[in-house]
């Protein structure tokens, strides 16, 4: 067929591994009696009397690279669907020719076979250790050290010179409202909000700027002139808010990808411990 995979760009390299992974799933399928009943897996098709199943089509999807995530699923199905046709077709023929029993074939099975094994052990070893209650025992454990810094929500107006800016001041003091005051003075992008930056930590602005916004009370305006490489700023906080640890779900995926480094060490370090290793290293080129 004018399979998608022939007309959309892809590296060799990809491309070969999704057609090995595809040989693979069916060389190593198990037979319709451990697949359960029927209903639960239906037969798609069928080579020769082999049959390929829901589940061979839909891991041929899993494993498809990014550049095929635009294109409709129904294409991709039937794209799947041929190749694991094709694949089925050939691992036919070789074990029709023996190849099955061919040493290359062997060791390339036991190396998949490690592969596999080591990746399904490590899986159910996260699957049992990184519960989400055990991450929530870790964020409680270590809040304190996940505490993120104090951010103010403010407020400003960017002029081109001081006098401008001690202009404006002025009208503050007089009670002229800030924000309408930036949306007619301000040459800043943020003068359509009335000059609100939203919240920010200290390291994200300028650092005079940081300086007198850090310094100001909520409500408080600079009564001087700010000077960046932008221009001149007058500077109103509008709200503050106090160092505090991030909420949960924030951190949850950095927690379980820590927690997970963690309990892969440990277990690899325990089999160690109780297993005979011995390694024979060539000795090193002179």
């Amino acid at each position: 067929m004018g399979s998608i995979f022939s007309q959309i760009p892809a590296s060799a390299g990809r491309l070969a591994a999704f057609v090995m992974l595809a040989f693979f799933a069916i060389v190593s399928a198990p037979s319709a009696q451990d697949r359960g009943a029927e209903g639960a897996d239906p037969v798609v098709a069928r080579v020769d009397g082999t049959a390929i199943r829901q589940s061979d089509v839909l891991a041929g999807l899993e494993n498809l690279p990014p550049q095929y995530a635009d294109l409709p699923r129904e294409t991709l199905i039937k794209a799947v669907m041929e190749k694991i046709i094709d694949g089925t077709l050939a691992a036919n023929r070789a074990r029709a020719a023996g190849l099955h029993k061919d040493p290359a074939y062997l060791l390339a099975r036991s190396r998949a076979e490690s592969q596999l094994l080591e990746q399904l052990f490590i899986q159910r070893l996260v699957e049992r250790k990184i519960t989400k209650r055990a991450v929530l025992r870790r964020y409680q454990r270590d809040r304190k050290s996940l505490v993120r810094g104090k951010r103010v929500r403010a407020r400003h107006i960017l002029l081109k010179t001081r006098q401008r800016a001690l202009a404006v001041i002025d009208e503050l003091r007089r009670g002229q409202d800030f924000a309408e005051l930036a949306r007619t003075y301000s040459t800043g992008p943020s003068k359509t909000q009335g000059g609100d930056l939203g919240f920010f930590k200290r390291d994200q602005m300028a650092p005079a700027f940081s300086k007198a916004a850090f310094a100001l009370r909520k409500g408080e305006y600079s009564r001087a002139p700010v000077q960046t490489k932008f221009g001149w700023h007058v500077i109103k906080v509008e709200d503050i808010k106090a160092a505090a640890p991030p909420p949960f779900e924030e951190v949850r995926a950095e927690l379980e990808r820590k927690m997970t480094d963690e309990v892969i060490d440990k277990e690899m370090q325990s089999l160690r411990k109780g297993a005979k290793i011995e390694r024979f290293l060539p000795a090193a080129p002179k």
